[in-house]
């Protein structure tokens, strides 16, 4: 594992301030105790949100989707909201330190709360985020999902949601066949039910130059992200193939296993 002096180090000189002042922010009543957490890793589109709710209900864990308390700040229109706004329809990623006040203000909340454990969906994504993780939680697992780019794209651009219940859906009907090394894929749509069905927004930035940036911005953020946790001996890599009904068992058996036991040891 890292050295944590180490990491509070850089971390306080990524954010400006000194270590004394981020290890007394870290030691304040409410961050005390590390909360356990895991981590979704991958790609916009590959379904983070998706089985992070789903897996998140299942394991009696807090879902915490870096996303949504991004969207939450541009609606309620804040000076750092329309900051925000304008990075994020640009397909650009934020500042680290614009995410990382966000997260541990969560995490604060829900240690007040009583939060036993939580599942952070969408963070992190630069090397500095998750330096910064390791050093005010205590990550489990940190789930690496993969999915073809060309899926990817299709399914960004089919992402819908209800404006009323705020449930997500999906109306991309995908089947590819293997080839050239690459596994066969079928996923159904998501569809809505009819309640929902003329309810539906779309994400102002799923659109394909947009997407395809966010793509490009993340193969270029992630291999350093995933260094850091295969270093701490928490990363696993997981292939989506099939829909929620095929994933969501094979994903629960994971997170349950002790399969990352050597790997911790080996990273000791």
């Amino acid at each position: 594992m890292l050295q944590r002096a180490k990491l509070i180090a850089r971390v306080a000189q990524e954010a400006g301030l000194t270590a004394a002042q981020l290890n007394a922010k870290l030691e304040q009543p409410s961050m005390l105790r590390r909360t356990p957490a895991w981590v979704f890793l991958g790609p916009p589109g590959v379904g983070k949100g998706t089985y992070a709710s789903r897996v998140a209900d299942a394991l009696g864990l807090a879902h915490i989707s870096a996303g949504d308390l991004v969207r939450e700040e541009i609606k309620q229109q804040t000076d750092l909201g329309q900051q925000v706004a304008t990075i994020v329809n640009q397909g650009n990623l934020l500042p680290d330190q614009y995410v990382m006040q966000l997260l541990q203000n969560r995490l604060s909340e829900g240690a007040r709360k009583g939060e036993e454990g939580v599942l952070l969906d969408g963070f992190p994504r630069t090397r500095n985020q998750a330096e910064a993780l390791l050093t005010f939680a205590d990550v489990q697992l940190a789930l690496n999902l993969s999915l073809r780019e060309e899926v990817l794209i299709a399914k960004c651009l089919a992402r819908r949601k209800c404006r009323d219940c705020g449930k997500n859906y999906n109306l991309a009907d995908i089947d590819l066949p293997a080839s050239e090394g690459k596994p066969a894929i079928r996923m159904p749509p998501l569809l809505p039910p009819a309640a929902c069905a003329a309810k539906l927004e779309t994400r102002s930035d799923d659109n394909f130059s947009t997407v395809k940036r966010r793509i490009e911005v993340h193969k270029a953020e992630a291999s350093p992200v995933e260094d850091i946790f295969r270093k701490a001996g928490v990363l696993s890599d997981f292939e989506i193939t099939g829909g929620i009904p095929e994933t969501f068992p094979r994903l629960l058996e994971t997170l349950q296993s002790g399969s990352l036991t050597q790997d911790r040891e080996q990273a000791a």
